[in-house]
């Protein structure tokens, strides 16, 4: 996976406070990727939303910290999440092309598994897509016409 337009150098630190803003440490290799690249947009960025009426989906960007554009920051879509779709602890990492959220699930029964938010539905629906974030990130293939 090729990462474009990723976000400033993060250190250790960084990753420690926003997790204890957020009151929940983030599983390692989501916190090596933010240390690597800080968001950014992949290659390939389509993925399957195994039940979803529309799948595949594109990643249109992975959220990260101090980022340029305010909706791509990942304090601002964990507001953003909290208010839409409290079902469950969940941490945003990326949105698709239409507005929906990738998240971690970091409640005790869906630990680090990733799930698509549906966020045009009146009451958020929730979709599995990975069992973790590095399986995620595998999952990423080009689309086909």
């Amino acid at each position: 996976m090729l990462i474009k337009d990723f976000g400033p150098k993060l250190s250790e630190q960084d990753i420690d406070a926003i997790e204890g803003e957020f009151g929940f440490p983030f599983p390692q290799s989501y916190r090596k990727f933010l240390l690597q690249y800080n968001g950014g947009s992949p290659e390939p960025d389509t993925i399957d939303i195994p039940g979803h009426p529309q799948s595949p989906t594109d990643v249109q960007v992975f959220f990260g910290v101090e980022r340029e554009v305010k909706t791509d920051c990942l304090e601002w879509n964990i507001e953003l999440i909290g208010l839409r779709c409290s079902i469950q602890r969940l941490l945003p990492i990326a949105c698709d092309s239409g507005g929906n959220i990738f998240c971690l699930n970091i409640s005790p029964l869906g630990e680090g598994k990733v799930i698509y938010c549906d966020l045009n539905e009146p009451i958020c629906k929730i979709y599995e897509v990975a069992a973790s974030f590095d399986d995620f990130t595998s999952q990423l293939r080009m689309f086909e016409h």
